[in-house]
């Protein structure tokens, strides 16, 4: 049996025709998991026309899930149905084409392969010993902001990862009858940086005013906690994948652009800043002998979220019978 086996499922009306593209993409993909050292796994993919229908049956933490994100609605999930990420589904929206079909072959092969990135470092991160415990408990935010980070980080990783295979898929003309690779750029265009423009305000003053709110005693403490830790996972997520398009497009870093606002200058900067300098001084997929030394660094880099969240008030800790106290000064 293979390393990687793979099982394809077709529900709720999806568009015939993709199993075999689906099996293409893994076969190449279980090269770069063999490469890298990736431990073997059992790997389902779900091609579904109602992704929110089959990812609420085949996950069973998102029975409430909704699809929509900020900037942009989810079209595929990747779902470690063991923990350890030894039995995996990948739900992937395959509904109604798009009438551009080489677009839409382009757009296929980015989900398909971001997705599988997500399922390859969820197993090296396994592997490697660095995932975070589960706990029983409410997470402190030290706990929390690990998380953010190496979630942010593989969104990151994984658009990368499907910006080299959409450069050997297909090409785009340049003056003079010359050509070059087909990017994640090309396919994106402006929809990441525009939603992540559209979203500074939210962040500052968005953050400090939910904050103030509690002091003011106008929200309750856990609306505003959950909603200054969610939030930040949220924007973390945005920014990481309209940075890596920034990337494929020869760009510079997505937040130089917007220096200047209070919202990147005081808390998404400091925050991001570290992320990214570990992920330019690392491999895009790391193999299984270097996972657990860049996950840490990455994980490492929490800190400086948990220093954001205490510049605007906001801290916890532990009790000593391991309940999370919250703080705000």
């Amino acid at each position: 049996m293979s390393a990687y086996a793979l099982t394809v499922l077709e529900e709720h009306g999806a568009r015939s025709g993709l199993v075999e593209f689906i099996e293409a993409v893994h076969a190449g993909m279980s090269k770069v998991a063999d490469e890298c050292g990736v431990p073997e796994m059992e790997l389902t993919v779900v091609l579904t026309g109602d992704i929110t229908a089959s990812i609420r049956a085949h996950s069973e933490i998102e029975r409430n899930f909704s699809p929509e994100r900020s900037g942009g609605v989810v079209k595929g999930k990747t779902i470690g149905v063991v923990r350890d990420f030894s039995e995996t589904v990948i739900v992937l929206d395959a509904g109604a084409g798009n009438a551009e079909e080489d677009l839409d072959e382009a757009e296929l092969l980015h989900l398909v392969v971001h997705e599988y990135g997500h399922a390859l470092m969820g197993r090296l991160r396994a592997g490697a010993g660095t995932r975070p415990p589960k706990t029983s408990r409410a997470k402190t935010p030290e706990e929390v902001a690990a998380i953010w980070a190496y979630e942010a980080a593989d969104e990151y990783r994984c658009d990368l990862i499907s910006n080299t295979l959409l450069g050997q898929f297909a090409t785009m003309p340049e003056g003079g009858g010359g050509s070059r690779p087909f990017t994640l750029a090309d396919l994106v265009g402006e929809g990441y940086r525009e939603a992540f423009a559209g979203l500074l305000d939210q962040v500052h003053p968005g953050w400090p005013d939910l904050v103030f709110a509690y002091q003011t005693h106008q929200i309750g403490l856990d609306e505003m906690y959950e909603g200054l830790l969610l939030g930040t996972g949220g924007v973390l997520k945005l920014v990481a994948h309209a940075d890596a398009v920034e990337e494929a497009g020869g760009n510079a870093p997505l937040l130089t652009g917007f220096a200047d606002h209070s919202a990147v200058r005081k808390i998404l900067g400091p925050v991001w800043g570290p992320i990214r300098e570990v992920l330019d001084s690392t491999p895009m997929l790391p193999s299984l002998d270097e996972f657990a030394a860049v996950d840490k660094a990455i994980q490492g880099c929490g800190k400086h979220m948990v220093a954001m969240w205490q510049t605007l008030g906001v801290s916890a800790s532990l009790t000593q019978d391991d309940q999370l106290y919250v703080t705000v000064r």
